[in-house]
């Protein structure tokens, strides 16, 4: 019988025998240490089609066999002999008619000896070896891909572009077809996690509680506008941008938009992808009104939750051009996350790092082309053996993916030290086709370690402006230390060594005081530093501009999630903005462009006003804009219950007439407001229903004496006069007063002598709210009430 699947190459496997490995204790089941264990490939097994491992160590004689991945993940690259094995990405086997070479290459870092110092004669500014770059293939197309129907609908009623247009319009597609908007996408996830809460954990909501009341795309649009409002006002919580008192607390747009329980309920429900099952044996059609979506397969697993909405936002509706920048921002936070652990060498351990792809040049420049969180130390996309590296490099792999859409073009990649590398720089040129340049790190290149020797022979000091350039003999590679107010090192793959005369302005540091200069001088600097200085700040200009209009959530139940969204939707409003200024000035050329903060107050106003009302009852005045600070006991606007959890600040010395000391039992406006209808309801049956004795239950005895000023309690010759508590308040006065009216309507054991005592009945008899049928009846309330026989 023939072998289900292809049997690896034995001649192949067997020229692995000898290879150096260092293996991590995690590689053992049961093992969790980092430690490396030193070992060597002793054979080769092709019952198993693995390798077997011999440790160093002397105490362990024992083969451990290894699979082709975990061969070629902990093969020691740092061997003298690594050169002489052929690692390819994937194993070779029988019957392979052609063996991909690219795979077989693999890149680290050169060794100092390929490099050679470049020397320039004197008024001569070029040596070493020309580089041509990798030639630009890209046509000059229209920046914007946008047809006439689309431009079309951007436009108001005065066939003027309006920017919340452009903005919707940049907005991610989700669905096979791309026909379904942010805002219904999100929608449907939110009412499936809804459901989720109210069905397995018992969650109420407070506005969404009928089964035709659900969330909507629209309700959706409003939660965002209300952050943006929330950001526009300063971050305020949901508590103060409700507020009834304060003028600079409160939010009116928000106000009028949405009710505050609504509001809580979106915040709560906030969700990007269905990433659970039905409890038990479910059906998940059963349970739910919205189809399951989630994340592919091979998602990452920090992503789950929000990679498709990340993978939504990478943006094809412009054509980038030669020159693109990469750079990491920081989403803050401090979420107990793998994520909130940057990369080395410049981890961020107070948020999350976002890596992201811009236009450096031209009309949409730092308009973002692609984000990506990183995912920490197991990042499954980044923390992988790639295929053209000998050891894991996570910011190959990362570039590998980020950079997918720019390959084979001749574009010009700018990036910083976090990314550079000899590694890097060829798999770029030779293998994406991407001509790249940036500073780096003097560990990550073979001629670092030349130009740390220069440095420390003084060979360029810091302020000289002069520079120090290394060419890889063979490979196109060009390093370069520039004297500036610090050493600047660069390397690049598609710039020769060049020096512009008087090519950059800088403020010279005077040596002696160490303070710069006021006035600019022209110095010389290499070509390729010329080109990293005029093209990098750019995106860190964009960034900065994104930064002034930054949301934040207040959900703390799903991670990073929310507030990945929202840097998300913050980042598509720059993006919008730079298509709106160069739609706007392409089509309106005599009029100007509405200022980015003006556009943002539009953006809202479209968003809290979308659909139909969200409110059931109007959302009342506002707080007054004038307030009496006379006293720190005033408090305007709704009025406060007294067991509520907020009570406003009362000065201990206050004295406020007609302000009691101490609390009241109060009712609120709403528990009033139904004691009065279910009031009318009965006395419309019960026509002689009139100030009635109700009892009630008594949470505070201290709040339950009576009203009645002739109360018989005042007479019992306590120290210190009160009337007697009850447990009787007259309904219709309650009402009428706003707070509960005690009134004396039980019986009191007065010396040893159980005593039937009415304050109700006298109180309303002296007020006339009674007529008096009986004989002899009088309205003044005695230990021996007159309704006693």
């Amino acid at each position: 019988m023939p072998p289900r699947s292809a049997l690896i190459s034995l001649e192949w496997a067997k020229s692995l025998v000898g290879l150096s490995m260092k293996v991590p204790d995690y590689w053992w089941d049961g093992c969790k240490g980092y430690r490396l264990n030193d070992g060597v490939i002793d054979s080769y097994d092709s019952v198993e089609q693995k390798w077997n491992l011999l440790l160093n160590s002397r105490d362990d004689n024992d083969r451990y066999l290894m699979n082709y991945t975990a061969v070629s993940t902990y093969a020691d690259g740092d061997s003298s002999t690594i050169d002489e094995y052929q690692l390819p990405f994937a194993a070779i086997y029988d019957g392979d008619d052609i063996i991909d070479a690219n795979n077989g290459v693999r890149y680290f870092r050169t060794p100092p000896s390929e490099w050679s110092k470049v020397e320039l004669e004197d008024g001569v500014n070029e040596g070493g070896r020309t580089i041509d770059p990798i030639e630009w293939t890209g046509e000059k197309e229209e920046p914007v891909n946008i047809t006439d129907e689309e431009l079309a609908s951007l436009r108001d009623i005065d066939g003027e572009i309006r920017y919340e247009k452009v903005f919707e319009w940049c907005l991610p597609r989700f669905g096979e077809d791309k026909n379904e908007t942010l805002f219904e996408f999100q929608a449907a996830r939110m009412r499936n996690y809804m459901t989720k809460k109210v069905v397995e954990d018992g969650w109420k909501p407070k506005y969404y509680q009928g089964d035709d009341d659900t969330i909507q795309p629209d309700h959706v649009a409003r939660f965002y506008g209300s952050l943006l409002a929330k950001m526009l006002t300063g971050s305020r919580s949901i508590n103060q941008m409700f507020c009834t008192r304060e003028i600079f607390n409160a939010v009116p747009p928000i106000q009028e938009s949405m009710p505050k329980n609504a509001l809580e309920d979106m915040t709560s429900c906030l969700h990007y992808s269905d990433d659970w099952d039905p409890m038990g044996d479910g059906d998940w059609d059963d349970t739910y009104d919205d189809p399951k979506v989630i994340a592919p397969p091979h998602t990452a697993r920090h992503r789950v939750k929000h990679g498709i909405l990340e993978d939504c936002y990478i943006q094809y509706c412009v054509n980038p051009s030669r020159w693109i920048t990469t750079d990491e921002s920081r989403i803050a936070g401090w979420y107990h996350s793998c994520m909130t652990i940057g990369p080395d060498p410049k981890p961020i351990r107070t948020g999350a790092t976002l890596h992201t792809v811009c236009i450096t040049q031209g009309p949409l420049s730092s308009y973002k082309l692609y984000a990506r969180v990183y995912g920490g130390k197991d990042d499954q996309d980044m923390n992988v053996h790639h295929r053209h590296t000998v050891k894991r490099a996570k910011m190959v792999s990362l570039y590998d993916f980020m950079l997918e859409s720019f390959k084979h073009k001749g574009h010009c990649v700018v990036m910083d030290s976090a990314y550079m590398s000899d590694a890097m720089a060829q798999i770029g040129r030779n293998h994406w086709g991407i001509n790249m340049v940036g500073t780096c790190q003097s560990d990550r290149t073979g001629a670092g370690k030349l130009g740390k020797a220069a440095v420390k022979a003084k060979e360029v000091v810091i302020g000289s402006h002069e520079s120090l350039m290394y060419q890889h003999n063979t490979k196109p590679l060009l390093y370069t230390v520039w004297g500036d107010n610090n050493f600047v090192k660069t390397l690049s793959n598609f710039h020769s060594p060049v020096i512009v005369r008087d090519g950059m302005k800088r403020k010279k540091r005077n040596r002696s005081t160490k303070r710069r200069d006021r006035e600019f001088t022209d110095v010389d600097c290499p070509i390729q530093q010329k080109d990293y200085c005029e093209t990098y700040h750019l995106i860190d200009k964009g960034n900065g501009a994104e930064a002034k209009y930054d949301l934040s959530t207040e959900s703390h139940l799903h991670g990073w999630s929310p507030k990945l969204a929202a840097r998300y939707f913050n980042m598509n409003i720059n993006n919008a903005y730079k298509i709106h200024c160069y739609l706007f000035k392409k089509h309106h050329p005599t009029k100007v462009v509405m200022p980015l903060k003006e556009c943002i107050h539009n953006l809202t106003h479209s968003l809290l006003q979308r659909g139909d009302s969200m409110r059931k009852r109007g959302s009342g005045a506002p707080p007054k804009a004038t307030k009496d600070i006379t006293t720190s006991s005033s408090v305007d606007g709704r009025k406060i219950r007294s067991d509520s959890v907020r009570q406003p600040f009362t000065s201990p010395n206050a004295r406020v007439t007609g302000t009691p000391q101490t609390p009241v039992s109060v009712i609120s406006a709403r528990a009033l407001r139904y004691r009065q209808s279910d009031f009318n309801r009965q006395k419309e049956m019960q026509p002689g229903r009139n100030h009635l004795s109700v009892p009630l239950i008594v949470l505070d005895k201290k709040l339950s004496y009576c009203k009645y000023i002739k109360c018989p309690g005042f007479n019992t010759g306590a120290k210190r006069a009160r009337a007697y508590p009850s447990k009787y308040v007259c309904e219709q006065c309650s009402m009428e007063k706003g707070s509960d009216f005690w009134l004396c309507n039980s019986i009191k054991i007065v010396d040893g002598v159980k005593t039937v005592v009415n304050c109700h009945a006298a109180y309303h008899v002296e007020k006339k709210l009674y007529e008096i049928t009986a004989p002899g009846s009088a309205s003044v309330s005695t230990i021996v009430s007159e309704l006693t026989e």
